[in-house]
């Protein structure tokens, strides 16, 4: 009803407009002035509320295209953000990488006597997380069973099988695994064999060492190069804890590992050794009779 009625006054004016103007046409100067002033009285209020509603549109149209230019230089932010982040990552990494490489060729250079090859850990065993791994070296790449595995900080484990391209690595923590070990500490070099320890996977136990053996904390253990897979003088760990068998006259070391297992990434494959391989020790050799023995 409210509309009808505004349609009806703005008629209404319009219609008495034209009147005005038509009378002032045909009464002169004088009178058209006076009429043009009663149109701009009467139509005044109308203009205004044009105005104003024309303003108010071009203020929200304005309003609207600054909001969606905002939205706009927003996710282009956002977008540059993310592209950043995720540079600062690539960076973060490549420099990681480059120094665990680093570590590698360090690794190599000290120890000449050995022919690598440096292998990234694809894999580990889903059925014994800490005891075998995969690498992505294998027959190739002159990696065999039996070879031994090491890190620039130690003693990591060996091959046990040996593919293509890849490799299954077992690591000392393995229970099944048998390292022969000695203490490098010059006054001791007492010699035994490391394993894995079911009870403290990440801890192997340095095992039948006698009672009144020179081993004590603090102590480095290092391989002893017996038995052939692994080369004399690899760091397999350091000595935490000396335990006293019950009922027995033999003792354990528990060992803190010199390689990190928590974050094996690269590895070296001890392809070629050129250190001597020891000789374990000979029955001694049997004492000839004394005469007269057995008459």
């Amino acid at each position: 009803m409210r509309r009808l009625n505004k349609k009806a006054v703005i008629l209404a004016v319009a219609v008495l407009t034209v009147f005005l103007l038509a009378l002032s046409a045909a009464r002169g100067k004088y009178n058209f002035y006076w009429s043009e002033r009663i149109v701009t009285v009467v139509l005044s209020p109308v203009e205004y509320v044009v105005s104003k509603v024309g303003y108010s549109v071009r203020r929200a149209g304005t309003t609207v295209g600054e909001l969606f230019e905002v939205y706009r230089q927003n996710q282009a932010l956002k977008a540059e953000n993310e592209n950043l982040r995720r540079a600062m990552l690539n960076d973060t990494e490549i420099v990681a990488e480059n120094a665990r490489l680093k570590a590698m060729l360090d690794y190599r250079k000290a120890t000449p006597q050995f022919d690598t090859v440096v292998a990234t850990v694809v894999a580990r065993d889903p059925a014994a997380w800490t005891n075998v791994i995969v690498i992505n070296r294998g027959t190739a790449q002159g990696v065999a069973k039996d070879m031994a595995v090491v890190t620039p900080q130690g003693l990591v484990g060996s091959v046990v099988q040996a593919y293509s391209n890849s490799a299954k690595v077992q690591l000392i923590l393995d229970p099944r695994s048998a390292v022969g070990a000695l203490v490098q500490r010059p006054e001791s070099r007492v010699a035994a064999i490391v394993e894995g320890s079911p009870a403290k996977p990440l801890a192997p136990r340095m095992i039948n060492i006698a009672r009144d053996a020179d081993i004590i904390k603090g102590d480095k253990v290092i391989t002893s190069g017996f038995g052939g897979i692994y080369p004399k003088g690899i760091l397999v760990g350091e000595v935490t804890d000396v335990v006293n068998e019950e009922g027995g006259l033999l003792k354990y070391a528990v060992l803190k590992p010199a390689a990190d297992f928590d974050r094996l990434e690269e590895v070296a494959v001890i392809v070629r050794s050129r250190e001597p391989v020891p000789a374990l020790p000979g029955p001694a050799p049997a004492q000839p009779a004394p005469k007269g023995a057995g008459q």
